[in-house]
């Protein structure tokens, strides 16, 4: 799996553009429910829905996602990136999961998320990125935080996780903030 193109280089990790060879292990990481828990995927996502979704034909002007990979493994463990991107109102939105569970909490996804919030201020001149996250995903509030995401508002009982309906804690980011 080294045949990769680095987008942005990190630390510990590298962003790195997606490959339609691992096309079956983003189908992995959806379906698992550890992770697919996270994104709102409670029904298994069929390979060829996944090929499709992320290999379409058509080139999507509205976002993109970069694999996350690490370096000292060698290996993608998750996906980063920006989408919902409005020109206008230079504003997107963060998507990112660790798909590997073993890497989780280990601070990879925290530096992923600061080289593409980095690449969204300073190359694509967005003046604010904006972000959910379920309350209960301690891991992901952590990391937003540390990114320097403030909340910016609470939608109650708006997901059922694990048998009880869950806050989705509402956060951005602005550029100023980021480069005081």
């Amino acid at each position: 799996m080294e045949d990769k193109i680095i987008f942005i280089k990190g630390e510990q990790v590298d962003l790195v553009v997606k490959a339609k060879k691992h096309v079956e292990l983003y189908h992995k990481w959806i379906n698992n429910p550890q992770v697919g828990k996270w994104l709102d995927i409670f029904m298994p996502e069929p390979l060829e829905v996944i090929k499709k979704e992320w290999f379409s034909e058509e080139k999507d002007e509205k976002g993109f996602w970069l694999e996350i990979w690490h370096k000292e493994s060698h290996k993608p463990i998750g996906m980063v990136g920006l989408f919902r991107i409005h020109p206008q109102y230079h504003t997107a939105e963060l998507g990112i999961f660790i798909g590997e569970p073993s890497y989780w909490g280990k601070g990879l996804g925290t530096e992923a998320a600061e080289l593409i919030v980095m690449h969204g201020f300073k190359t694509l001149n967005l003046h604010k990125i904006i972000s959910s996250v379920n309350a209960t995903n301690i891991w992901s509030l952590k990391m937003h935080e540390k990114v320097g995401f403030l909340e910016e508002g609470c939608l109650k009982d708006m997901e059922y996780i694990d048998g009880n309906w869950t806050d989705v804690k509402m956060f951005g980011l602005l550029r100023n903030d980021k480069f005081k």
